[in-house]
């Protein structure tokens, strides 16, 4: 499923700002998927929920809970395979641990979390806008991340297939909003008494205080260990921006996720020319 997100969203990327959305078609639902998934096998089957978003329904695997997506102008891709003039994507899932593979300690909650991608193209100057990345988790607390790739062309499937290799994602921020009432959800991994979340702290402070410092300056490292301090109800606001010099090349994304490259060789890629700069303001 994962994949099959990743091309979809590749062929879908918006060719212009972002219009209104119209309640979808199941026929219109079906005929784009089997479009974008073309050579891939997957048997699907297509709803429209009762907000008017499509809805994929993968028969073939233990699936996300629900996997939708809406867009504008769609007779673009189903009468001339051009990308739509906006797209937006949520996943929502009852426990998002266990879609990603991990498993839960015995005594925590579920956790439930909606992942919203929305995105557009500005194509004077070959950027798609990543408007909004935004993962809601329980009792609404959220982490939000804005860019934009660069270097960009969608002005037809073969230059899009191209530039989508090459393109660079700059100009990224990122918010993530916590409170109180997170800590049902964070305490069974952090220890349920004083002495075991005071040692979680303290080791997960200095794994900090060992990050690359050229990718981390000290006020950074600084906001995350105050986020660390207030674990597991972390009241307030992360704010960050990441200075990505060039840019990080999608290609770098698409061998992990496509090529089953390693985490740890995503993470030096990303880190290679990237400054985080971050700043933690308590409620």
């Amino acid at each position: 499923m994962m994949r099959n997100l990743l091309a979809i969203i590749a062929l879908l990327i918006s060719q212009q700002s972002a219009a209104a959305f119209s309640t979808m078609v199941v026929g219109d639902c079906k005929a784009a998927w089997e479009k974008a998934m073309s050579g891939l096998a997957s048997k699907v089957t297509h709803k429209v929920s009762d907000d008017g978003w499509c809805q994929v329904i993968d028969n073939n695997e233990v699936a996300i809970d629900k996997v939708e997506w809406r867009a504008a102008n769609l007779d673009r891709l189903l009468q001339h395979s051009l990308a739509p003039t906006a797209l937006e994507i949520r996943i929502t899932d009852t426990d998002i641990l266990q879609v990603f593979g991990e498993g839960g300690k015995k005594n925590a909650p579920a956790m439930p979390m909606q992942i919203v991608i929305s995105l557009h193209e500005n194509a004077d100057k070959h950027q798609v806008i990543l408007d909004r990345l935004e993962f809601i988790g329980p009792k609404d607390n959220r982490v939000l991340l804005k860019g934009v790739f660069h270097d960009v062309n969608l002005s037809s499937m073969a230059t899009m297939q191209v530039s989508m290799g090459s393109a660079k994602l700059r100009d990224i921020t990122l918010t993530a909003t916590g409170n109180r009432m997170l800590r049902p959800y964070i305490e069974p991994y952090i220890g349920d008494t004083f002495p075991e979340r005071s040692r979680w702290r303290s080791a997960a402070m200095g794994k900090v205080m060992d990050w690359p410092d050229n990718s981390f300056p000290a006020a950074t490292k600084d906001a995350v260990k105050k986020l660390i301090a207030v674990l597991p109800s972390p009241n307030g606001i992360l704010d960050a921006t990441v200075d990505t010099g060039a840019g990080i090349s999608s290609v770098i994304f698409i061998q992990s996720f496509i090529f089953g490259k390693s985490s740890e060789d995503l993470l030096d890629g990303i880190l290679k020319n990237t400054v985080f700069h971050a700043k933690w303001t308590s409620h």
